[in-house]
């Protein structure tokens, strides 16, 4: 079992208990797991190691020799210092403990009157809560940090670096060869006797670790699942804490050496796809969501929904995915052919002017409004929708464009109701569909008419877009050139759910 210590020096740093070190000066950074009392002539059978021991003298050995056989017998016990308070007993530390502690390098610490030992146990308390929240504090923030890595582009290198900052210390990954996959923090060149343990420990099987010394620094190796090694080191010796973020990486580490190619984001769009496929149940992934996208400020989020609209040929995918992830500072995107959709933190998503300068870059952006983890899946159908409009207008939309419009007083299920009635004699025409006549609406009404603007935005001859419009106005007994058909249409069109004619409420 490992004990958590903190050091002398946290206690004796403390001015309110007015401790004053007797003997051992330079061995304050001693580890204590605790204060403890005796007054007992022979203390250590009821000692485990590492404490402050207490004492105010009573029955305390007499002679030089005995005080000396008493403070042999604590050092070897594992007595990390010996506390002895004044009065009533004695009026003073006696000269012969403080000269035998100094003889045997134990720290002596006189404990004055004015302070109850009590007061020593609760501060070594105190100091060890404190230490455990700091390290908790650690553990949470590296656990955010490494969530985060592992979900961004190259998720393996970006783990590790991630890893050894945490650490503040050193990491690298070798694969099945012995080579180095990726290190950070300055890490060494391996050695062959390195690459050598790493070898033996690859080959063994079930909890296994190995630990070395590489020039003055602490190493620990651990095989990664399914043939790599994780190698870590710093120049001071690690911890509980330490130990439970080295184990998280590991975590991450294997499943990104089994199933991402860490080329192409892989674990993000997936976290991306699965957090938007969630809907209500996404509410237990709150934590995680919010350390993807370094949230801890709010709970609120928005979706985006995007196509690109680029005239010329398309950079490749990886090239896409990284250019996406930079321009909208979210790692969780989804891209999937020349469409995609992104989970943003709502305090850190674009504005006007950003989706402005990815539109100038080919991506024409529907975004949602503010959402709670519980509704991501309604968000998402908004933004898909308000993608949908964007691409017909030429202009990004955001949900906010609505707040002041018609749309924001309509019953949102009347809406839908209102849409499917009015353009359900579409879906009565075989060829060529009723989405694809809708969509082909939706343009022209964007462009007020315009059949070039029209015909190129859908990349179809203009004949084709007069004869689609034709048969629109046919099937649903309209004049399209008039005011009042168009703006009931379009309203028609943009209040259509995203399944539309397959779907229902």
């Amino acid at each position: 079992m490992v004990l958590r210590t903190i050091p002398l020096r946290a206690v004796t740093g403390r001015a309110e208990l007015g401790l004053e070190v007797r003997a051992g000066k330079s061995e304050l950074d001693r580890p204590i797991c605790w204060a403890h009392v005796s007054e007992l002539r022979d203390p250590v059978p009821y000692l485990l190691g590492q404490e402050l021991l207490l004492t105010a003298g009573v029955n305390f050995p007499k002679t030089p020799a005995e005080i000396d056989a008493y403070v042999e017998s604590l050092v070897d016990a594992g007595v990390s210092a010996l506390g002895f308070g004044v009065t009533p007993v004695y009026d003073a530390v006696p000269k012969e403990l403080v000269k035998a502690c100094r003889d045997r390098g134990l720290p002596l610490l006189a404990v004055p009157e004015r302070t109850p030992f009590l007061a020593v146990s609760q501060a070594v308390g105190n100091a060890l809560a404190e230490a455990q929240n700091a390290e908790l504090r650690v553990i949470a923030d590296s656990q955010r940090a490494l969530t985060r890595a592992a979900a961004r582009p190259r998720p393996t290198e970006t783990t590790v670096r991630a890893l050894a900052t945490s650490l503040t210390g050193w990491a690298m990954l070798l694969d099945s060869e012995g080579a180095v996959v990726t290190r950070s923090g300055l890490a060494p060149e391996p050695s062959e006797d390195l690459r050598a343990l790493a070898g033996k420990l690859r080959g063994g099987s079930g909890p296994r670790s190995a630990s070395t010394h590489v020039g003055d620094d602490h190493a620990v190796l651990h095989p990664v699942e399914p043939s790599s090694v994780l190698i870590v080191g710093r120049s001071r010796a690690f911890s509980v804490g330490d130990r439970a973020v080295v184990a998280m990486a590991l975590a991450m580490l294997g499943l990104l050496r089994r199933e991402v190619d860490s080329s192409r984001g892989y674990a993000s769009r997936l976290a991306a796809r699965l957090l938007l496929a969630a809907g209500s149940a996404a509410e237990s992934t709150g934590d995680l969501l919010a350390a993807l996208l370094d949230n801890r400020a709010g709970q609120d989020y928005r979706v985006l929904a995007g196509v690109d609209v680029r005239r010329r040929p398309r950079v490749s995918p990886d090239g896409d995915f990284a250019q996406l992830v930079q321009l909208l500072g979210t790692p969780l995107v989804d891209l999937t052919g020349g469409s995609f959709r992104a989970i943003v933190a709502a305090r850190s998503a674009p504005g006007h002017a950003a989706l402005d300068a990815l539109h100038k870059r080919g991506w024409l952006i529907g975004m949602s409004g503010v959402t709670s983890v519980g509704d991501l899946r309604s968000a998402e159908r908004e933004a898909v929708a308000l993608r949908r409009r964007a691409a017909a207008s030429g202009q990004p939309v955001s949900a906010d464009d609505e707040s002041g419009s018609v749309t924001s007083l309509v019953d949102p299920a009347q809406a839908r109701a209102y849409a499917r009635r009015t353009l359900a004699p579409l879906t009565e025409i075989k060829s060529p569909g009723a989405t694809h006549l809708v969509e082909t609406l939706r343009v022209w009404l964007a462009n007020h008419g315009n059949w070039d603007r029209s015909a190129a935005m859908l990349q179809v001859h203009r004949n084709s877009v007069r004869h689609r419009i034709g048969q629109i106005e046919r099937a649903l007994h309209v004049d399209l050139s008039q005011v009042q058909p168009r703006m009931d249409l379009w309203y028609a069109v943009n209040w259509l759910p995203p399944d539309w004619p397959a779907g229902a409420d």
